[in-house]
């Protein structure tokens, strides 16, 4: 059934698409002479709808494709979003055909109502995939921290727009953009954290913030490592940081047992358990490094006999 809708989706999004293409209108001037400034602004609106969809498409079928079933709720919910979604061609042309304050704005609010009902639902589908509790509450906080922004964000931009239409409608191309890299990003991540088991994946998110240094240093190497294609340079960079990962856990092992050796006044029960706690984690590492360096030169042994 899930192939079904998919394939479905998949026709209805080429048929808005296509619609969007040919609702594009040609204007000519007095003189007979193509009107270029107009043909231009509308391939820029087009374009801006474009991103707002492929976005869209990108996300729902990342999200389907990581479930083997899916629940009739989300079924309905992914109806009740490709119905929005055959409404963009229409705001589309209506923007196109006259930039106003009215037409941004209701172009505005049914992107903001098919935002909102694709990351509700892409929630959703995130609980039914997860089953482990304390993963899928990091997870679904995560996605509903992003939601907040990204809507918050959307209805301030009714707002702006209403006031300044030009600078709106650049704005509103910028954001598929930015939720398409982000996707990218989330993406990266998980293909790394699907390698782990469920105690690598916990210490994974508890240490991520201190294993990357920073929120921006994730996202950009992150982003850097989507762009690659071979799988060889994902193994070498995914080693690098258990690497990485390991000598951090070995420097704080080594902290807790200076504590312990020393005379200062501290808890010592509660630096025992955090010290057997980084042991069975340092455990936990070199098994999945082991894992990692296996593959990584399974894969080297690959490209020497291909040649």
């Amino acid at each position: 059934m899930k192939e079904r809708v998919l394939v479905f989706s998949d026709a209805i999004i080429a048929i808005i698409l296509t619609i969007m293409v040919l609702e594009l209108p040609i204007r000519y001037a007095t003189n007979g002479a193509l009107d270029f400034g107009s043909l231009l602004n509308a391939v820029g609106i087009y374009f801006i709808s474009f991103c707002f969809v492929a976005n869209l498409w990108f996300q729902t079928a990342y999200a389907f494709n990581r479930l083997e079933q899916v629940k009739n709720k989300n079924l309905v919910a992914y109806m009740l979003l490709l119905f929005s979604l055959s409404l963009v061609p229409s705001a589309t042309r209506l923007l196109i055909e006259d930039t106003t304050q009215q037409t941004i704005l209701l172009y505005g609010v049914l992107t903001l109502l098919v935002t909102l009902v694709m990351r509700r639902m892409i929630v959703s589908l995130t609980k039914q995939e997860i089953t482990d509790e304390q993963l899928q509450k990091r997870r679904v906080d995560e996605l509903n921290r992003q939601d907040m922004v990204s809507i918050f964000f959307r209805l301030l931009l009714l707002v702006f727009g209403y006031f300044f239409v030009k600078p709106a409608l650049v704005i509103y191309l910028i954001l598929p953009i930015l939720a398409f890299l982000q996707n990218m990003i989330d993406r990266e991540e998980d293909r790394f954290v699907d390698s782990l088991d469920h105690m690598q994946q916990a210490d994974y998110f508890q240490d991520r913030d201190r294993l990357w240094g920073n929120t921006m240093r994730r996202y950009s190497s992150l982003l850097r490592d989507s762009l690659h294609d071979k799988n060889d340079v994902d193994s070498e960079r995914w080693k690098k940081i258990m690497d990485e990962w390991q000598a951090r856990v070995d420097q704080e092992i080594t902290e807790r047992q200076q504590l312990l050796a020393s005379n200062q006044s501290i808890n010592k029960e509660k630096v025992s358990f955090e010290l057997q706690q980084l042991e069975q984690q340092k455990k936990r590492l070199a098994q999945q490094n082991a894992r990692m360096q296996s593959k990584v030169k399974r894969q080297m042994d690959r490209k020497v006999n291909n040649r």
